[in-house]
Protein backbone atom coordinates (compact mmCIF):
# COMPACT_ATOMS: atom_id res chain seq x y z
CA UNK A 1 0.00 0.00 0.00
CA UNK A 2 1.39 3.13 -0.70
CA UNK A 3 1.30 6.26 1.52
CA UNK A 4 0.33 9.60 0.33
CA UNK A 5 2.65 11.71 0.19
CA UNK A 6 3.93 13.83 3.45
CA UNK A 7 2.90 17.48 3.16
CA UNK A 8 5.59 19.87 4.47
CA UNK A 9 4.64 22.82 7.07
CA UNK A 10 4.49 25.80 5.73
CA UNK A 11 4.02 24.94 2.05
CA UNK A 12 0.76 25.69 -0.28
CA UNK A 13 -1.91 23.75 -1.37
CA UNK A 14 -0.54 21.23 -3.75
CA UNK A 15 -2.58 22.63 -6.89
CA UNK A 16 -3.77 26.17 -6.42
CA UNK A 17 -7.29 27.34 -8.24
CA UNK A 18 -6.64 29.74 -11.08
CA UNK A 19 -8.28 32.86 -11.50
CA UNK A 20 -12.12 32.76 -11.71
CA UNK A 21 -13.08 33.00 -15.53
CA UNK A 22 -14.91 36.04 -16.83
CA UNK A 23 -18.84 35.10 -17.15
CA UNK A 24 -20.55 37.54 -19.57
CA UNK A 25 -24.01 36.70 -18.02
CA UNK A 26 -22.69 38.22 -14.78
CA UNK A 27 -21.79 41.28 -16.23
CA UNK A 28 -25.15 42.12 -18.45
CA UNK A 29 -26.54 41.33 -15.35
CA UNK A 30 -25.68 43.83 -13.34
CA UNK A 31 -26.48 46.25 -16.47
CA UNK A 32 -30.22 45.02 -16.04
CA UNK A 33 -30.15 44.94 -12.41
CA UNK A 34 -28.36 48.79 -12.25
CA UNK A 35 -31.46 49.75 -15.03
CA UNK A 36 -34.20 47.70 -13.01
CA UNK A 37 -33.61 49.72 -10.09
CA UNK A 38 -33.54 53.06 -11.53
CA UNK A 39 -37.03 52.30 -13.37
CA UNK A 40 -38.39 50.93 -10.09
CA UNK A 41 -37.06 54.54 -8.63
CA UNK A 42 -38.48 56.73 -10.67
CA UNK A 43 -42.03 54.70 -10.89
CA UNK A 44 -42.61 54.74 -7.34
CA UNK A 45 -41.34 58.51 -7.53
CA UNK A 46 -44.15 59.06 -10.20
CA UNK A 47 -46.88 56.49 -8.40
CA UNK A 48 -46.53 59.00 -5.23
CA UNK A 49 -45.80 62.06 -6.41
CA UNK A 50 -47.91 65.08 -8.26
CA UNK A 51 -47.22 63.56 -11.45
CA UNK A 52 -49.20 60.84 -10.75
CA UNK A 53 -52.72 62.87 -12.63
CA UNK A 54 -54.94 61.88 -15.55
CA UNK A 55 -54.07 63.61 -18.88
CA UNK A 56 -58.06 64.81 -20.45
CA UNK A 57 -59.07 64.56 -23.43
CA UNK A 58 -59.93 68.01 -24.13
CA UNK A 59 -63.13 69.51 -26.68
CA UNK A 60 -62.40 67.39 -29.28
CA UNK A 61 -63.46 63.73 -28.19
CA UNK A 62 -62.22 61.50 -30.50
CA UNK A 63 -64.59 59.66 -33.24
CA UNK A 64 -66.85 56.71 -32.31
CA UNK A 65 -65.25 54.00 -34.43
CA UNK A 66 -61.61 55.47 -32.34
CA UNK A 67 -63.51 54.94 -28.57
CA UNK A 68 -64.73 51.37 -30.16
CA UNK A 69 -60.76 50.46 -31.62
CA UNK A 70 -59.14 51.79 -28.80
CA UNK A 71 -61.51 50.28 -26.04
CA UNK A 72 -60.94 46.53 -27.94
CA UNK A 73 -57.08 47.34 -28.24
CA UNK A 74 -56.99 48.11 -24.09
CA UNK A 75 -59.04 45.49 -23.00
CA UNK A 76 -57.38 42.60 -25.64
CA UNK A 77 -53.77 43.89 -24.00
CA UNK A 78 -54.32 42.04 -20.77
CA UNK A 79 -55.56 38.24 -21.87
CA UNK A 80 -52.67 38.88 -24.83
CA UNK A 81 -50.39 39.38 -22.00
CA UNK A 82 -51.83 36.61 -20.14
CA UNK A 83 -51.54 34.18 -22.86
CA UNK A 84 -48.20 35.13 -23.53
CA UNK A 85 -47.03 34.18 -20.05
CA UNK A 86 -48.83 30.77 -20.44
CA UNK A 87 -47.14 29.87 -23.35
CA UNK A 88 -43.65 30.95 -22.81
CA UNK A 89 -43.25 30.70 -18.83
CA UNK A 90 -46.04 28.25 -17.68
CA UNK A 91 -46.63 25.58 -20.34
CA UNK A 92 -42.70 24.91 -20.58
CA UNK A 93 -42.89 24.38 -17.10
CA UNK A 94 -45.81 22.02 -16.93
CA UNK A 95 -44.08 20.01 -19.69
CA UNK A 96 -40.01 19.81 -18.86
CA UNK A 97 -40.33 21.42 -15.62
CA UNK A 98 -37.77 24.39 -17.84
CA UNK A 99 -37.62 27.73 -18.22
CA UNK A 100 -36.73 28.86 -22.03
CA UNK A 101 -35.11 31.79 -23.20
CA UNK A 102 -37.71 32.85 -24.28
CA UNK A 103 -39.86 32.89 -21.56
CA UNK A 104 -37.37 34.80 -19.86
CA UNK A 105 -37.14 37.27 -23.08
CA UNK A 106 -40.57 37.85 -22.64
CA UNK A 107 -39.96 39.44 -19.09
CA UNK A 108 -37.25 41.15 -20.06
CA UNK A 109 -39.45 42.87 -22.79
CA UNK A 110 -41.75 43.67 -20.14
CA UNK A 111 -39.27 46.13 -18.56
CA UNK A 112 -38.80 47.48 -21.34
CA UNK A 113 -42.03 49.62 -21.50
CA UNK A 114 -39.76 51.72 -19.13
CA UNK A 115 -38.56 53.31 -22.50
CA UNK A 116 -41.81 53.83 -25.07
CA UNK A 117 -41.43 57.87 -23.86
CA UNK A 118 -37.89 58.33 -23.42
CA UNK A 119 -36.86 59.47 -26.43
CA UNK A 120 -39.26 63.05 -25.68
CA UNK A 121 -36.20 63.91 -23.47
CA UNK A 122 -34.95 66.81 -25.66
CA UNK A 123 -38.39 67.89 -26.95
CA UNK A 124 -41.36 66.29 -27.31
CA UNK A 125 -42.11 64.53 -30.64
CA UNK A 126 -44.08 61.56 -29.57
CA UNK A 127 -47.67 62.08 -28.37
CA UNK A 128 -50.41 59.38 -27.09
CA UNK A 129 -53.69 59.44 -27.31
CA UNK A 130 -55.08 60.57 -23.63
CA UNK A 131 -58.82 59.22 -24.32
CA UNK A 132 -56.86 56.03 -23.52
CA UNK A 133 -57.02 55.34 -19.66
CA UNK A 134 -54.00 56.92 -18.59
CA UNK A 135 -52.27 59.24 -15.45
CA UNK A 136 -50.18 61.06 -17.65
CA UNK A 137 -46.50 59.36 -17.09
CA UNK A 138 -42.70 58.98 -15.33
CA UNK A 139 -41.14 61.58 -17.60
CA UNK A 140 -41.02 64.45 -15.57
CA UNK A 141 -39.84 61.92 -12.55
CA UNK A 142 -36.70 61.25 -14.47
CA UNK A 143 -33.60 63.54 -13.81
CA UNK A 144 -32.72 66.45 -16.27
CA UNK A 145 -35.73 66.35 -18.15
CA UNK A 146 -35.84 69.13 -21.06
CA UNK A 147 -39.39 69.17 -22.62
CA UNK A 148 -42.33 70.97 -21.40
CA UNK A 149 -44.95 69.30 -18.91
CA UNK A 150 -46.73 69.59 -15.71
CA UNK A 151 -49.50 67.65 -14.09
CA UNK A 152 -52.27 66.79 -16.10
CA UNK A 153 -50.94 68.16 -19.12
CA UNK A 154 -47.87 65.91 -20.39
CA UNK A 155 -46.89 63.18 -22.51
CA UNK A 156 -49.16 60.26 -21.63
CA UNK A 157 -48.41 56.56 -21.38
CA UNK A 158 -51.04 54.11 -21.49
CA UNK A 159 -50.65 51.20 -18.93
CA UNK A 160 -53.44 48.90 -20.38
CA UNK A 161 -51.50 49.25 -23.79
CA UNK A 162 -47.81 49.83 -23.82
CA UNK A 163 -46.30 46.75 -21.85
CA UNK A 164 -48.63 44.40 -23.25
CA UNK A 165 -47.44 45.69 -27.38
CA UNK A 166 -43.44 45.91 -26.27
CA UNK A 167 -43.98 41.92 -25.02
CA UNK A 168 -45.81 40.63 -28.32
CA UNK A 169 -44.21 43.20 -31.12
CA UNK A 170 -40.51 42.52 -29.58
CA UNK A 171 -40.88 39.24 -28.95
CA UNK A 172 -43.01 38.53 -31.91
CA UNK A 173 -40.82 40.09 -34.61
CA UNK A 174 -37.15 38.56 -32.79
CA UNK A 175 -38.96 35.32 -33.25
CA UNK A 176 -40.15 36.35 -36.77
CA UNK A 177 -36.37 37.56 -37.37
CA UNK A 178 -35.16 34.45 -36.52
CA UNK A 179 -37.33 32.37 -39.17
CA UNK A 180 -36.46 34.53 -41.70
CA UNK A 181 -32.95 34.15 -41.26
CA UNK A 182 -33.32 30.74 -40.98
CA UNK A 183 -35.08 30.59 -44.18
CA UNK A 184 -32.78 32.57 -46.18
CA UNK A 185 -29.83 30.71 -45.01
CA UNK A 186 -31.37 27.71 -46.04
CA UNK A 187 -32.39 28.76 -49.39
CA UNK A 188 -28.55 30.61 -49.87
CA UNK A 189 -26.35 28.14 -48.13
CA UNK A 190 -23.10 30.54 -48.73
CA UNK A 191 -24.48 33.67 -46.56
CA UNK A 192 -22.33 35.38 -44.00
CA UNK A 193 -23.52 36.72 -40.91
CA UNK A 194 -23.64 39.95 -41.96
CA UNK A 195 -25.86 39.34 -45.11
CA UNK A 196 -28.14 37.70 -43.00
CA UNK A 197 -28.65 40.43 -40.80
CA UNK A 198 -29.02 42.91 -43.59
CA UNK A 199 -32.13 40.75 -45.04
CA UNK A 200 -33.37 41.14 -41.19
CA UNK A 201 -33.18 44.47 -40.65
CA UNK A 202 -34.97 45.08 -44.42
CA UNK A 203 -37.76 42.54 -42.80
CA UNK A 204 -38.08 44.69 -39.97
CA UNK A 205 -37.53 48.31 -41.36
CA UNK A 206 -41.13 47.01 -43.94
CA UNK A 207 -42.54 45.64 -40.27
CA UNK A 208 -42.17 48.98 -38.37
CA UNK A 209 -44.10 50.88 -41.63
CA UNK A 210 -46.73 48.52 -41.36
CA UNK A 211 -47.21 47.82 -37.56
CA UNK A 212 -47.35 51.40 -36.47
CA UNK A 213 -48.01 53.53 -39.92
CA UNK A 214 -50.33 51.36 -41.25
CA UNK A 215 -51.86 50.29 -38.26
CA UNK A 216 -51.66 51.51 -34.33
CA UNK A 217 -51.16 54.91 -36.29
CA UNK A 218 -53.87 55.16 -38.09
CA UNK A 219 -56.16 53.88 -35.61
CA UNK A 220 -55.23 56.56 -33.29
CA UNK A 221 -53.03 55.04 -30.85
CA UNK A 222 -50.26 57.80 -30.85
CA UNK A 223 -48.69 59.96 -33.08
CA UNK A 224 -45.31 61.19 -34.42
CA UNK A 225 -45.77 64.82 -35.07
CA UNK A 226 -42.50 66.11 -34.53
CA UNK A 227 -40.94 63.80 -36.67
CA UNK A 228 -38.48 64.34 -39.43
CA UNK A 229 -38.69 62.92 -43.46
CA UNK A 230 -42.21 62.19 -43.14
CA UNK A 231 -45.18 60.08 -45.09
CA UNK A 232 -48.67 61.38 -44.73
CA UNK A 233 -46.86 64.55 -43.21
CA UNK A 234 -50.36 66.68 -43.11
CA UNK A 235 -52.08 63.97 -41.07
CA UNK A 236 -52.29 62.85 -37.53
CA UNK A 237 -50.70 59.69 -38.50
CA UNK A 238 -47.94 61.05 -40.28
CA UNK A 239 -44.89 58.94 -40.49
CA UNK A 240 -41.54 59.46 -39.84
CA UNK A 241 -39.05 57.28 -42.00
CA UNK A 242 -36.59 57.28 -39.29
CA UNK A 243 -38.10 55.48 -37.17
CA UNK A 244 -38.03 52.81 -39.84
CA UNK A 245 -33.77 52.85 -39.46
CA UNK A 246 -33.95 53.63 -35.73
CA UNK A 247 -36.26 51.16 -34.74
CA UNK A 248 -35.96 48.41 -37.57
CA UNK A 249 -32.52 48.64 -36.10
CA UNK A 250 -33.69 47.76 -32.42
CA UNK A 251 -36.02 44.63 -33.33
CA UNK A 252 -33.05 43.37 -35.74
CA UNK A 253 -30.87 43.30 -32.58
CA UNK A 254 -33.46 41.45 -30.41
CA UNK A 255 -34.06 38.67 -33.43
CA UNK A 256 -29.95 38.89 -34.17
CA UNK A 257 -29.48 37.75 -30.51
CA UNK A 258 -31.95 35.08 -30.41
CA UNK A 259 -30.91 33.70 -33.45
CA UNK A 260 -26.93 33.79 -32.75
CA UNK A 261 -26.57 31.49 -30.04
CA UNK A 262 -23.79 29.18 -28.40
CA UNK A 263 -23.84 25.14 -28.49
CA UNK A 264 -25.94 25.65 -25.42
CA UNK A 265 -28.65 27.97 -26.75
CA UNK A 266 -27.06 31.11 -24.97
CA UNK A 267 -27.59 34.45 -26.28
CA UNK A 268 -24.29 36.43 -25.75
CA UNK A 269 -26.04 37.86 -22.73
CA UNK A 270 -26.53 34.01 -20.98
CA UNK A 271 -23.13 32.97 -21.66
CA UNK A 272 -21.55 31.62 -18.72
CA UNK A 273 -24.82 30.91 -17.09
CA UNK A 274 -24.72 27.33 -16.69
CA UNK A 275 -21.41 27.84 -14.36
CA UNK A 276 -23.21 30.20 -12.15
CA UNK A 277 -23.52 28.27 -8.49
CA UNK A 278 -26.77 28.04 -6.58
CA UNK A 279 -30.25 27.01 -7.71
CA UNK A 280 -32.20 26.93 -10.90
CA UNK A 281 -34.02 29.74 -9.74
CA UNK A 282 -30.85 31.69 -8.84
CA UNK A 283 -29.51 31.12 -12.24
CA UNK A 284 -32.98 31.71 -14.11
CA UNK A 285 -33.06 35.19 -11.90
CA UNK A 286 -29.93 35.97 -13.59
CA UNK A 287 -30.25 35.14 -16.65
CA UNK A 288 -33.15 37.31 -16.96
CA UNK A 289 -31.21 40.22 -15.61
CA UNK A 290 -28.64 39.84 -18.46
CA UNK A 291 -31.16 39.60 -20.99
CA UNK A 292 -33.12 42.32 -19.72
CA UNK A 293 -29.75 44.39 -19.40
CA UNK A 294 -28.97 43.40 -22.85
CA UNK A 295 -32.38 44.20 -24.41
CA UNK A 296 -32.43 48.02 -22.91
CA UNK A 297 -29.11 48.59 -23.73
CA UNK A 298 -29.85 47.74 -27.27
CA UNK A 299 -33.22 49.53 -27.57
CA UNK A 300 -31.38 52.28 -25.95
CA UNK A 301 -28.35 52.87 -28.44
CA UNK A 302 -29.97 52.33 -31.56
CA UNK A 303 -33.53 53.56 -30.89
CA UNK A 304 -34.43 55.76 -28.02
CA UNK A 305 -30.82 58.01 -27.70
CA UNK A 306 -30.90 58.41 -31.50
CA UNK A 307 -34.35 59.58 -31.91
CA UNK A 308 -34.24 61.93 -28.82
CA UNK A 309 -30.91 63.48 -30.49
CA UNK A 310 -32.89 63.55 -34.11
CA UNK A 311 -35.76 65.51 -32.54
CA UNK A 312 -33.80 67.83 -30.30
CA UNK A 313 -35.78 70.16 -32.72
CA UNK A 314 -39.01 68.65 -33.72
CA UNK A 315 -40.47 69.02 -37.01
CA UNK A 316 -43.45 70.47 -37.31
CA UNK A 317 -46.89 68.72 -36.13
CA UNK A 318 -49.41 68.40 -38.94
CA UNK A 319 -52.62 70.63 -38.42
CA UNK A 320 -54.41 67.94 -38.52
CA UNK A 321 -52.84 66.43 -35.29
CA UNK A 322 -53.10 69.93 -33.76
CA UNK A 323 -57.28 70.57 -34.69
CA UNK A 324 -57.33 66.88 -32.16
CA UNK A 325 -56.82 67.90 -28.42
CA UNK A 326 -56.47 64.12 -27.52
CA UNK A 327 -53.15 64.37 -29.36
CA UNK A 328 -51.83 67.59 -27.40
CA UNK A 329 -52.10 66.27 -24.87
CA UNK A 330 -52.14 69.93 -23.20
CA UNK A 331 -48.88 70.67 -24.12
CA UNK A 332 -49.11 72.90 -26.79
CA UNK A 333 -52.26 74.81 -28.92
CA UNK A 334 -54.85 75.70 -28.33
CA UNK A 335 -56.09 76.18 -24.40
CA UNK A 336 -52.56 76.91 -23.60
CA UNK A 337 -49.92 79.33 -23.94
CA UNK A 338 -47.17 77.46 -26.02
CA UNK A 339 -46.94 77.42 -29.43
CA UNK A 340 -46.64 73.98 -31.15
CA UNK A 341 -43.06 72.74 -32.63
CA UNK A 342 -42.29 74.42 -36.18
CA UNK A 343 -39.85 75.68 -38.30
CA UNK A 344 -40.14 78.41 -36.70
CA UNK A 345 -40.85 77.94 -33.38
CA UNK A 346 -37.40 77.94 -31.22
CA UNK A 347 -36.78 74.87 -29.06
CA UNK A 348 -37.55 75.43 -25.36
CA UNK A 349 -37.07 73.62 -21.92
CA UNK A 350 -39.26 74.06 -19.11
CA UNK A 351 -37.23 76.60 -17.44
CA UNK A 352 -36.48 78.95 -20.44
CA UNK A 353 -38.19 81.28 -22.45
CA UNK A 354 -40.70 80.17 -25.42
CA UNK A 355 -43.24 81.67 -27.93
CA UNK A 356 -46.50 81.65 -26.63
CA UNK A 357 -49.88 80.80 -29.40
CA UNK A 358 -49.24 84.02 -30.39
CA UNK A 359 -45.89 84.39 -31.36
CA UNK A 360 -45.09 86.33 -28.32
CA UNK A 361 -41.83 85.32 -26.56
CA UNK A 362 -42.50 84.97 -22.58
CA UNK A 363 -39.92 84.48 -20.03
CA UNK A 364 -40.00 82.54 -17.27
CA UNK A 365 -41.03 84.40 -13.98
CA UNK A 366 -38.43 86.31 -12.35
CA UNK A 367 -36.15 86.77 -15.11
CA UNK A 368 -35.75 89.31 -18.01
CA UNK A 369 -34.59 89.41 -21.25
CA UNK A 370 -30.52 88.80 -21.87
CA UNK A 371 -28.31 92.21 -21.41
CA UNK A 372 -26.25 93.08 -24.50
CA UNK A 373 -23.00 93.11 -22.34
CA UNK A 374 -20.75 96.06 -24.69
CA UNK A 375 -17.40 95.34 -25.57
CA UNK A 376 -14.47 96.75 -23.45
CA UNK A 377 -12.95 99.44 -25.86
Amino acid sequence: MTSAPARVAGAGPATQAGPKPFLPVTLWAGIGAVILAFEIWVLASWVTGPNFVPVPVGPSPPPTWMKIVLTVLQAASIPVLLGFAYWFLVRPWRRERTVTTDGLLMIAFFFTFFQDPLSNYFGTWLTYNSWMWNYGSWVHDIPGWQSYGRPGAMVVEPPLFTPAAYIYCCLGLAMLGCTIMRRAKARWPSLGPLRLIGICYLAMAVMVLLIEGCLFMPIGVWTYAGGHWAINSEHYYKFPLHEMIFLGMGFTSFGVMRYFTNDRGQTFAERGAHRLPGSTATRNLIRVLALSGAVQTLLFGLWTLPSALLVIHPGPYPRDMQERSYFTDGICGEGTDRACPGPAVPASAPSSAYLDTTGRLVYPPGTNPPEVVPFKR
